[in-house]
């Protein structure tokens, strides 16, 4: 049986299905008028339209990103899926060479198909979270001294830590024989669990955890395959609450050079409230900002500080271009998307 913790160690299955294929970002109408739900497993078909390949889903059409090397009848599975991105269908990659992929694993398709909810981790590492788990069992004093920051003195150096102690990257820098500073997330996780009495509830958390950890490294995995980049986790601070943090590449025409990352951050302070904040990489050195604040003094204070920001950024030869801050949460749905993901109903 094939589980997470092993996919990196075996040899790279070979895309046949879904190479060139990307996400499809839907408005909150044509989610609707599909009928779709978080964490629904779909299927869809190919459809031509003239010199047009389309998507077909419950007698709806939709713009097809994909590459031109399908063919009209090829099925595709997708999962919708919830983010800050907006809602999206994912598509789901099948390869022919893969025997252990092949044979789909309970515990692969569980976390293939996990459905979107609040993040198990950034509850976990709340302030005061790890102090509850401490009382029932060691291993939280490992955490602290290893993976938790402080916001006060963070620097570039310690995102990059944060990064790379996600645990997404586990089992790949052991199978490129890259030697690890110290345990990552995961590991560290399944270290506190083992020193819980089995089947309590903080047992339970941690298992729940370590399930988030893994569902995104197998959507990290396929977006890799669909020539796309998503990276999802979470920075543990030891001053403050956590940060979650989304970075995400789509290759636009093949032309890396015209890409733009994303960075998506969310949390939620006891003085602030809950902030999100959108930056864009519009080039090497220019960079657009949004900032959503619910309560209208932090947004009037993020305004005012928007010079330092500016000052501070300069610094590593960055030109903040636009920032934007608004006194409202953050849409959970991106409206007025055009392009992939408009529906067209073709039934009448």
């Amino acid at each position: 049986m094939l589980g997470p913790e092993l996919i990196n160690l075996t040899a790279r299955p070979t895309p046949i299905f879904l190479e060139g294929s990307a996400s499809i970002q839907l408005t909150q109408q044509a989610a609707k008028d599909l009928g779709l739900k978080d964490g629904q497993v779909i299927q869809a078909v190919i459809a031509a339209r003239g010199d047009l390949l389309k998507l077909m889903i419950n007698n709806k059409e939709l713009d097809w990103p994909g590459s031109s090397r399908f063919n009209p009848g090829d099925k595709l599975e997708f999962r919708v899926e919830q983010s800050i991105f907006g809602r999206a269908l994912i598509p789901l990659a099948r390869s022919a060479t893969s025997p252990a992929l092949s044979a789909k694993s309970p515990r692969l398709l569980s976390l293939l198909h996990r459905p979107q909810q609040a993040s198990v981790l950034a509850g976990l590492f709340k302030q005061g979270g790890l102090d509850a788990l401490l009382q029932q069992g060691g291993g939280a004093e490992q955490i602290r001294a290893n993976l938790l920051l402080f916001m006060a003195k963070l620097s570039p150096q310690d995102v990059k830590r944060g990064l790379l102690n996600s645990g997404l990257f586990g089992e790949a820098l052991i199978a490129a024989g890259v030697p690890q500073q110290g345990p990552d997330i995961k590991q560290l996780l399944r270290i506190l669990m083992r020193s819980m009495p089995p089947q309590s509830a903080a047992a339970a958390e941690l298992d729940s955890a370590i399930d988030e950890v893994e569902s995104k490294q197998l959507e990290s995995l396929q977006s890799q395959q669909s020539r796309e980049y998503q990276y999802s986790f979470v920075l543990p601070f030891m001053d403050a609450n956590p940060v979650e943090v989304e970075l995400y590449r789509q290759t636009e025409n093949g032309a890396d050079s015209s890409d733009e990352w994303v960075i998506n951050l969310h949390t939620e302070s006891p003085s602030l409230g809950k902030l999100w904040l959108k930056t864009t990489l519009k080039s090497a050195s220019s960079i657009e900002m949004i900032m959503w604040a619910p309560f209208s003094d932090v947004a009037q204070r993020a305004e005012a500080a928007a010079g330092e920001l500016e000052y501070e950024l300069s610094r590593f030869g960055l030109n903040l271009s636009k920032l934007e801050v608004l006194s409202a949460p953050r849409p959970s749905l991106s409206d007025g998307l055009s392009g992939s993901g408009q529906v067209v109903d073709v039934s009448t």
